[in-house]
């Protein structure tokens, strides 16, 4: 580690020990904000410093997909995955694991993810106090300690499983360099979006009126060199319609009074993570759309949401309608769909919930 990195590390704790004294309810990634560094780079830190008062962090190898299999030895814990715009929190218990070149896949009723670890960088294990207890955890993030995915534990979880795997995928020599590097920004561009021929927008949407396959449409995107936001305009009038965005939360209302079983799909470039179920608790707190339920909490900005659309996909069990929420930059937020298996036609309850609160924008 160079001269200029130890400082900046040793300047890190100490503005970091002024926020905690000062704000000491401020979360990570406030504080990360605040000192203008990365949560990852905070978790470094405080290893590398192992300063009183601080988390205690432990580096992981980057074997993710053998840790993942082993996390069903935790019990009930807690999955975290979030972009600016919207936090998902899915407790439960890992089931079905598995792990390929750049995936992870998890499936359950509880725990549904879809990981690309080819972009994680560094992986933590975290004890935290939180006044009369601590906050155990594994935190995974990119080469600029931008967090991908988290998972705590719970009251219920089993802290031996958890030691045992900080112990043995402990990693003993660790190359923080990127995170302390004086090019490493935490910066969000907007979308460029190329200009596009006629018969380019004709050729697309031809191919999208003969999806088989929900799953179709991120390889429908790369083929024509479109981009998700750019797609939702290209198609408006013929498989998407802009609605005003109140209408996520007349959607969430609505399908927390009529019991309507629904998907909620919220991403980042390296996790994917699905909540499949009911929504019963909806609750509006200055700009934050909340999902406040036992097992299942979103927390949503609507300060944030730019655009809207009902999107309409063609498969073989007929037209899946979903809602899509982006932001101001062209990123997808959040994803709603009604709950369904692969081959079974859509919820008519799901569509018929959609057509009510789809009001133009």
């Amino acid at each position: 580690m160079s001269i200029a990195e130890s400082l900046e590390i040793e300047n890190i704790i100490k503005d970091w020990k002024q926020i905690k004294e000062t704000q000491p309810r401020l979360r990570m990634r406030e504080i990360a904000s605040q000192l203008k560094t990365s949560e990852g780079g905070l978790l470094a830190a405080s290893e590398i410093s192992k300063a009183e008062g601080f988390p205690q962090v432990t580096s992981l190898q980057t074997n993710w997909g053998e840790l993942f299999a082993r996390f069903g030895e935790l019990g009930h814990v807690m999955v975290l995955t979030r972009n600016e715009a919207c936090v998902h929190e899915r407790k439960g218990i890992f089931e079905k694991v598995s792990s390929g070149p750049g995936h992870i896949l998890v499936v359950g009723p509880d725990i549904d993810l879809r990981l690309f670890p080819g972009i994680w960088k560094f992986g933590f294990s975290v004890e935290e106090p939180k006044q009369d207890s601590v906050q155990r955890s594994f935190q995974f993030f990119n080469e600029k300690g931008e967090a991908m995915f988290k998972l705590f534990l719970t009251d219920k979880s089993n802290v031996s499983a958890w030691e045992k795997l900080r112990s043995e995928f402990q990693n003993g020599s660790p190359d923080f360099s990127s995170l302390f590097s004086s090019e490493t920004k935490i910066e969000t561009s907007i979308l460029e979006n190329k200009e596009l021929k006629e018969e380019t927008k004709t050729e697309f949407l031809n191919d999208w009126g003969k999806l088989e396959d929900t799953h179709e449409f991120f390889s429908l995107l790369k083929k024509h060199g479109i981009s998700r936001i750019q797609s939702m305009e290209i198609a408006n009038g013929k498989f998407t319609k802009p609605v005003e965005t109140k209408a996520v939360l007349r959607m969430l209302e609505m399908a927390s009074l009529d019991r309507t079983p629904i998907m909620v799909f919220v991403g980042n470039p390296g996790s994917i993570q699905i909540h499949t179920g009911e929504v019963t608790n909806i609750k509006v707190l200055e700009s934050w759309w909340n999902v406040l339920d036992p097992e299942f909490n979103l927390h949503l900005r609507s300060d944030l949401i730019s655009k809207v659309y009902i999107v309409d996909k063609p498969s073989k069990d007929g037209v899946i309608h979903s809602m899509e929420v982006y932001d101001a930059n062209g990123e997808l937020i959040v994803q709603f769909f009604g709950k369904r298996k692969p081959g079974q036609p859509e919820r008519t309850d799901w569509v018929g919930l959609l057509d009510k609160v789809s009001v133009p924008a």
